[in-house]
């Protein structure tokens, strides 16, 4: 069996276990995971952090002249709704060479490219200068507590690195027909923000100006605003990496989004696709989406009260304070209606963009596509790698995968369907293992 077959065949049987968070129950396929790897001699080790919820956690020796690569995904995966999906997602179904299944692309096909590289390493006796550690954890989709922030409470050993891969990155987005490979390394933190309107309660055949809903109504109309333009020096090396490879006229609208006076009609012109201009517009600015509404309890009753309740995504080097006035100035006259509610403040993270690492993921990429274009990405979301921003590491998003029609990351990850080519499968482990080598050098 070859490498890319080997990879083709534990990627479904990772997706038959259902690690569905909540409750996770990671514990099985982190155990399963490991007896595969103790019996090619590798010391696998699996960390329990409370019932049923476990770790894995694999270290390949070097010669320790440099600090340890460490490669870093997770087992657990969102819920999924089985009856909008064409196959069922704890099947592991592979259909004309495209893999059905939760987790096969958040994150449980990271865990697979990396286990298979460290297989490959292992089995080809690769001379490595640093320490090869492979950690596929816990609970990253609802907070870490079991997983990555045990861990490095608990287990910090595992965690020493000089560099880190991880989920989150590594995909390609068209621009122009240009596809622009992603190398996450920086994200958005988060936020939990209530806006809570009062008014007068009463009978609803008696409708007045001072409706809670009517309030909240006003207030949610100011949130489809934006916040304010505020690009970062990840995301202005992003645009600066895609202007080089395209058309001066595409160049200069990709230089335009960095400017706030030119931003909103640059990216009207830009020749991308819709979902690529969201995530473009999303990486220039904090956001706060309204996601949950309450109000009411009777049809016949004016409330006294209701609820809307937003995601927020601060910036890196945004605070509360920064993110709080934003949002109260993007409401305008309707804040004097609202009490605005802000919790779990984390603010976003990143990392140092120009590292030997990331020149070992674009030389890599080279090998198998000439001419490819790798640039510097924000994450718009959040990944475990936040737990690691106090260590002496910097950590990037990257699972390389070729642009396919009706792949686009974001519309697959946490969505109906989700599903992964083979061939990217393939890919992914390619570059993923070239990046190790060179980073062996």
């Amino acid at each position: 069996m070859t490498d890319h077959e080997e990879a083709a065949c534990r990627l479904p049987e990772m997706l038959r276990f259902d690690t569905t968070n909540p409750p996770g129950n990671e514990l099985a396929l982190a155990t399963h995971l490991a007896a595969s790897l103790q019996a090619e001699g590798l010391q696998a080790e699996v960390l329990e952090s409370a019932p049923d919820r476990a770790s894995l956690a694999v270290r390949l020796r070097g010669d320790g002249s440099e600090r340890p690569l460490l490669m870093m995904s997770h087992l657990d995966v969102v819920p999924a709704e089985p009856s909008h999906w064409s196959h069922p997602p704890f099947a592991g179904q592979i259909s004309d060479g495209i893999l059905y299944g939760r987790g096969a692309i958040d994150s449980k096909l990271t865990a697979a490219v990396h286990l298979q590289v460290l297989l490959m390493a292992h089995r080809n006796r690769l001379p490595l200068q640093r320490d090869l550690v492979l950690i596929a954890a816990a609970d990253e989709e609802v907070g870490g507590t079991h997983g990555m922030a045990w861990l490095l409470k608990e287990h910090p050993e595992w965690l020493d690195a000089e560099f880190g891969i991880n989920e989150a990155g590594g995909f390609a987005v068209l621009v122009d027909g240009q596809p622009i490979y992603t190398c996450q390394v920086a994200e958005k933190g988060g936020t939990d923000v209530d806006l809570v309107a009062e008014g007068r309660p009463g009978h609803s055949s008696v409708p007045h100006d001072d409706n809670a809903i009517v309030h909240l109504g006003k207030a949610l109309t100011a949130l489809g605003g934006k916040l304010p333009h505020r690009p970062t020096p990840a995301v202005s090396a992003f645009f600066e990496a895609a202007a080089k490879a395209a058309r001066p006229e595409v160049a200069q609208l990709l230089h335009d989004l960095l400017d706030p006076r030119s931003c909103d009609r640059a990216l009207e012109k830009l020749p991308a696709e819709p979902s690529v201009k969201g995530m473009f517009d999303a990486m220039l600015r904090n956001t706060c989406a309204p996601t949950m509404l309450e109000a009411g309890i009777k049809r016949n009753v004016i409330p006294s009260g209701a609820t809307v309740r937003l995601s927020g995504r601060p910036l890196p080097g945004v605070t509360e304070v920064d993110f709080l006035a934003e949002l109260t100035q993007l409401l305008g006259a309707a804040a004097k209606h609202v009490d605005v509610r802000m919790a779990r403040f984390r603010s976003g993270v990143a990392f140092d963009h120009q590292t030997p690492l990331l020149r070992a993921m674009s030389n890599a990429l080279q090998r198998h596509e000439p001419g490819a274009v790798l640039a510097p990405y924000m994450q718009t979301g959040g990944t475990d790698a936040r737990f690691l921003t106090d260590l002496d590491i910097s950590v990037y998003g990257f699972v390389p995968m070729r642009f396919e029609a009706g792949g686009d990351f974001f519309d697959l990850c946490h969505g109906h369907d989700e599903r992964v080519s083979l061939d990217n499968v393939s890919f992914a482990v390619d570059v993923t293992y070239d990046v190790v080598c060179l980073l062996n050098e």
